[in-house]
């Protein structure tokens, strides 16, 4: 019997994390493979590769492979290629597989890089079972559908391609396939994905799932059910939902009931992280509410824009709700004390540095005061946007650049990964790029994370500043400052967005009393500021100056920004105001507004959960917390 191994590599995890994924999609893969009495009779399995170790080690363990196939993600391609070629060096015979997400329907892999034999292409379960089949038997791989391979004589040969109508191969979960994984590993606290669905009915040009169409299928009730009580009683800490978008079909709410009990009879699994539909919002709302009861996904709802260019929206094909729609919907959350979050685009074909901060200003207006996300656009290989006529019609330019992951330690001699990220259009110069990339991180660190919400809330409201004119004109005060700390935070958050737009070796964000984990630039920020917060309000009060806001106002609102924010070097403070700044902020927020009321009065801001040092604060607060409420004193209350 031939050996064969299976490789999907943890996008973190190696030896001494203190946690890692089960392989999913290797497992179901070989899991369908095994169906087969042909590859029953000719293979044997021998293991999972699914931790970043060093590629010597791997391959001196390896018992003389004859089949390796590959999982490739844009957070594991080198490592799977750095891998493959030491396998092909030692072991010539052994037949190397290519497929996933990051592999091109094209012949670029296989033109690429003489080590991989065959490409995947699409969905694997059916093709990787066929190829292992065609190469036992010795038929032609010409009859395996959807792969990619060289010809004899030369040139490269594309199958048909053939898509999975039912999703009815077996759980690696149920049949035991991660077993022994979890019984070699017992350091681990691992981490699992329920995939519930597969397909979805968008079809956004940046997403690969667009260009495929692919349709929404359902894996059977009972098969997902029972795989959630496999994750329970195997004391999985941790689940990603693979689905597009968990919500969209009335049976969701049947599996939310199931998360729920597995989580109440066992503790596990403790959180979920879901991708929410994007079309169902009373299914989404009743979800994340039975979440919220029990602890379950501290990330809240999702409300996606990408954009909200008009433009933008018709290039990408997509098209979203009115925002008067969002607005309530907002509202509706907040008033059942539930968390919402927004997702943008940045790079999108038609976006302009304008478009792109009223966007931002827009949230803002909306009620989203407290969480967005801002993503750089990654030109998928299999998508729409990464077609070489999409590419030319709106000037796409990409640079490659390295993948860091923010919230872990710097790792020594990894394998460093990469993906094309979008630096400029033909709307978006590289340098507005770049400018566009400081704003984003300006808004959350001051607005999101609260150091300045106050003011530019007041602003917004009772001058009529646009939101995002706060932020813009803050970037040109650090420009014309540069000699103060929140300057000197500014230009290296810049630096850090010029390296990655020109694809240089990009800056680490660190903060020495953390160690050298890494953070992201608006997190960095916020800590480096808290450890000389002092400092930062008095260089920053020039620039809040220039808004002749009233003298007695400007005092209330200073001091309640000193004050709002989590801090580990205090854990409670009663301040004196004039006015009713918190009630005023408060209703903003709910989106009930009205005017900033004079009203005497001592208010006191507490920590009820108060970190006392700087690990602590950055892993719960920062990390686990990751919304702007998290960094708000919790406990605040009047004393009359």
């Amino acid at each position: 019997m031939k050996n064969v191994y299976f490789v999907q590599v943890d996008v973190s995890a190696s030896i001494g994390a203190p946690s890692a994924y089960l392989p999913y999609t290797a497992g179901v893969l070989a899991a369908a493979a095994w169906q087969s009495e042909t590859v029953r009779e000719a293979y044997r399995f021998k293991e999972f590769i699914f931790l970043r170790e060093d590629v010597r080690e791997v391959v001196a363990r390896l018992d003389d492979p004859a089949f390796c196939a590959f999982s490739n993600y844009c957070w594991n391609t080198e490592y799977n290629k750095r891998l493959a070629c030491e396998i092909k060096k030692a072991y010539p015979d052994c037949i190397v597989a290519f497929g996933g997400h990051n592999v091109p329907d094209s012949f670029s892999f296989l033109e690429d890089y003489p080590y991989i034999d065959y490409l995947c292409h699409g969905e694997g379960e059916n093709t990787v079972r066929a190829l292992m089949e065609a190469l036992a038997l010795g038929t032609p791989a010409e009859d395996v559908p959807n792969i990619s391979f060289r010809l004899p004589g030369g040139g490269y040969r594309r199958t048909e391609t053939v898509c999975l109508k039912a999703l009815d191969f077996p759980s690696p979960y149920l049949d035991g396939w991660f077993d022994t994984i979890l019984q070699q590993h017992p350091e681990f606290s691992f981490n699992a994905i329920l995939e519930t669905s597969r397909g979805c009915p968008h079809q956004c040009a940046y997403c690969d799932w667009g260009l495929l169409k692919s349709k929404v299928r359902l894996f059977p009730l009972d098969r997902v059910k029972a795989e959630i009580r496999w994750m329970s009683e195997h004391k999985i800490a941790f689940i990603w939902g693979a689905d597009a978008n968990f919500g969209l079909f009335s049976r969701d709410l049947e599996i939310a009931d199931a998360l729920i009990e597995a989580k109440e009879s066992s503790g596990f699994p403790e959180r979920m992280r879901i991708n929410y539909a994007k079309n169902n919002f009373e299914n989404v709302f009743t979800i994340v509410k039975k979440f919220k009861e029990c602890d379950f996904d501290r990330f809240g709802a999702t409300l996606s824009f990408q954009s909200l260019s008009p433009t933008v929206l018709k290039n990408i094909g997509r098209s979203n709700a009115e925002l008067e729609f969002y607005k309530n919907l907002l509202t509706m959350y907040t008033a059942e004390g539930m968390h919402a979050y927004s997702e943008l685009i940045l790079g999108l074909p038609g976006e302009t540095y304008e478009s792109f901060i009223r966007g931002i200003g827009t949230l803002f207006e909306i009620g989203q005061h407290f969480m967005f996300e801002v993503y750089h656009a990654i030109l998928l290989p299999n998508s729409l946007m990464g077609q070489p006529e999409y590419v030319e019609r709106f000037g796409i330019k990409t640079v490659r650049t390295e993948l860091i992951r923010a919230h872990f330690a710097m790792q020594k001699n990894d394998i460093p990964e990469y993906c094309p990220i979008v630096v400029e259009t033909n709307t978006l110069p590289r340098d507005m790029w770049v400018r566009a990339s400081t704003f984003f991180v300006t808004a959350r660190a001051y607005h999101c994370l609260g150091l300045l919400r106050a003011f530019d809330v007041y602003l917004h409201v009772e001058r009529g500043v646009p939101y995002e004119r706060f932020y813009d004109g803050m970037i040109d005060f650090f420009e014309e400052n540069p000699n103060l700390l929140p300057s000197k935070l500014y230009f290296n958050v810049k630096r850090h967005a010029q390296e990655q737009s020109e694809g240089k070796a990009i800056i680490r964000m660190t903060f020495g009393p953390c160690g050298d984990v890494i953070w992201n630039d608006h997190e960095y920020t916020l800590l480096h500021i808290l450890e000389q917060q002092d400092r930062f309000f008095d260089e920053i009060e020039p620039y809040l100056r220039r808004f002749d806001i009233p003298g007695d106002v400007f005092d209330d609102l200073l001091l309640y920004s000193k004050n709002l924010v989590r801090t580990p070097l205090s854990r409670e403070s009663v301040i004196d105001l004039k006015y009713d700044v918190h009630g005023f902020l408060t209703a903003v927020y709910d989106n009930q507004l009205r005017h900033l009321q004079k009203r005497p009065h001592k208010l006191r801001l507490s920590d009820s959960d108060h970190k006392t040092n700087w690990v602590d604060y950055g892993k719960y607060v920062l990390w686990y917390g990751r919304m702007g409420w998290s960094t708000s004193r919790p406990d605040i209350s009047y004393i009359d």
